[in-house]
């Protein structure tokens, strides 16, 4: 008989029942991994929705995967993802073989309205492509590495302590 999740006191609690609900680890990595790799694509303010219809799609847990999305939050986005998003935009550049300058930020704050808009479509495709490219390399990494933990984890779990 299994213990409901709203029966368990604290977070941490709610977070080994969720991971734990779903016996196969295949599942549990893809969930969060689909989190983690749809942090970093451009639909800003839409993640979440973004991976609850992936998680629905490929029939795993969307609790999980939205809990993976949100790694991209405001007090993670100056140290992790404002330089994701320039190695985005750099990335982007080489594999569309275009040659971007960028404007420093105390420019581009002085700059007309329409200058500034003429920048963003500069980079808004390198963006896009590096995006997609950074997005799928983090999906790889951290799929078989919360799927590497997970066994190991388990093989350790059926040992008597």
């Amino acid at each position: 008989m299994t213990i409901p999740a709203s029966q368990y006191k604290g977070w941490k609690e709610k977070l080994r029942h969720l991971v734990q609900s779903d016996p196969d680890p295949g599942k549990v990595s893809l969930a969060m991994a689909l989190g983690f790799s749809a942090a970093f694509l451009p639909p800003f303010g839409f993640h979440t929705l973004l991976v609850m219809a992936l998680g629905y799609l490929f029939r795993v847990s969307v609790p999980l995967a939205v809990l993976g999305t949100w790694i991209n939050n405001p007090w993670t986005f100056i140290p992790v993802f404002l330089p994701s998003y320039v190695l985005e935009i750099n990335l982007g550049a080489i594999l569309l073989e275009k040659k971007l300058n960028f404007p420093s930020l105390a420019v581009l704050s002085r700059m007309p309205y329409r200058t500034v808009i003429a920048q963003i479509k500069l980079v808004l495709w390198p963006f896009i492509v590096g995006s997609v490219v950074l997005s799928f390399a983090v999906f790889i990494v951290s799929f078989f590495l919360i799927y590497g933990f997970l066994k190991y984890r388990k093989g350790f779990s059926s040992l008597p302590l």
